[in-house]
């Protein structure tokens, strides 16, 4: 099962990486058990892949044991969901939408692995993975058993959960169960949505036509409105979509920011806190559509970062620095990577 020196940029979005000291890919659970062993023998630090659609790994390679989580199956009883950390999110997305069960079609089309979802706590649209989630099923490198954590115990907010955190280093994701619903009233606040459905002004009073609304025709206009808005990879070009997150600053710094510059969108969050959009920063300061050499920020949406043919992990780096010390010049909101960006031993 174990390989060495493996090239890891055919296994990520960014197509960008160098080799695996070692590499496995994990197709049934009860591989996990082997795969550790071997690690703690050698005392290998042990790293965790998915489809690699939100990671930017490094030039040098990785030292140690790369897993890359391929276990498949998607098991539907009634609204209950079980799907294996290796299949692709937007199977399950169209698969429950299919069936008519309600709770993930505003998060269609988001790419990576099920773990990867979780991982990440993904959202959209109004919509976040940890809404629906009930459990998740793990492997616990340190004492080689199998643990079910609830949806409590994942620790979930904005695009983290517990696996990012300390307490969940040592938990391996192979399988998810979601809690879908029969009964749902379509969830097209999102201004992007209420366009789509021509009743940006009048949602308040089209209670009953959005009532009509079905779970295909959201997942639909999700689809049509991501391809409008996001680079998706191709053979000649990569990316690992939003580089970096929506910043969270307080009301007051909202306020000073729209006083010298009004047309700053901003989402009240609740106590205290407004939500920015990143990409409209990065296009206020003048990023969107650049190109430098073989990296480049995307024509359509100015939060996506992209790599051209021979691009190096160091290239992209060097561009979403820029950027930051850009918009943190101009507006005094600092923009943090919401992909995962890994050093030769580690996450930056």
């Amino acid at each position: 099962m174990i390989q060495k020196n493996i090239s890891l940029a055919q296994y990520t979005t960014f197509h960008i990486g160098g080799k695996a000291e070692f590499f496995a890919e994990i197709k049934r659970k009860e591989e996990l058990g082997e795969v550790i062993n071997f690690a703690k023998k050698h005392k290998l630090k042990i790293f965790i892949l998915g489809r690699g659609s939100n990671v930017l790994l490094p030039d040098k390679g990785i030292k140690g044991l790369v897993l890359k989580m391929s276990i498949k199956g998607i098991i539907f009883q009634d609204n209950i969901v079980y799907a294996g950390a290796g299949e692709k999110w937007d199977k399950v997305v169209a698969m429950a939408v299919s069936k008519n069960l309600g709770g993930i079609e505003n998060l269609s089309l988001i790419p990576g692995t099920v773990g990867g979802a979780v991982y990440q706590n993904i959202g959209a649209y109004g919509a976040e993975l940890k809404d629906v989630l009930e459990s998740v099923d793990v492997f616990d490198i340190k004492s080689g058993e199998i643990k079910k954590l609830s949806n409590k115990e994942c620790l979930f907010a904005y695009r983290t959960s517990i696996f990012q955190k300390s307490a969940g280093k040592n938990y391996i994701i192979f399988g998810v169960i979601l809690k879908l619903s029969t009964i749902f009233f379509p969830n097209i606040k999102y201004p992007d949505l209420t366009k789509n459905f021509n009743l940006y002004s009048h949602y308040d009073r089209a209670l009953d036509t959005i009532s009509k609304i079905t779970l295909n025709e959201i997942r639909k206009a999700v689809i049509k409105i991501r391809k409008s808005k996001l680079d998706y990879p191709t053979a000649s070009i990569g990316t690992a979509g939003s580089f970096f997150k929506n910043p969270v600053i307080t009301i007051s710094n909202f306020q000073f920011l729209i006083s010298n510059r009004p047309d700053i969108k901003g989402r009240d969050l609740g106590n205290g806190l407004v939500k920015l959009s990143a990409g409209q920063l990065i296009e206020m300061a003048w990023w969107k559509g650049k190109q430098f050499r073989n990296v480049g920020v995307s024509e359509k949406h100015a939060l996506v970062l992209v790599s051209y043919k021979k691009a190096k992990a160091k290239d992209i780096l060097r561009l979403a620095n820029k950027i930051q010390k850009s918009v943190k010049t101009k507006f005094g909101v600092t923009l943090e990577p919401e992909v995962k960006i890994y050093g030769k031993h580690g996450i930056m």
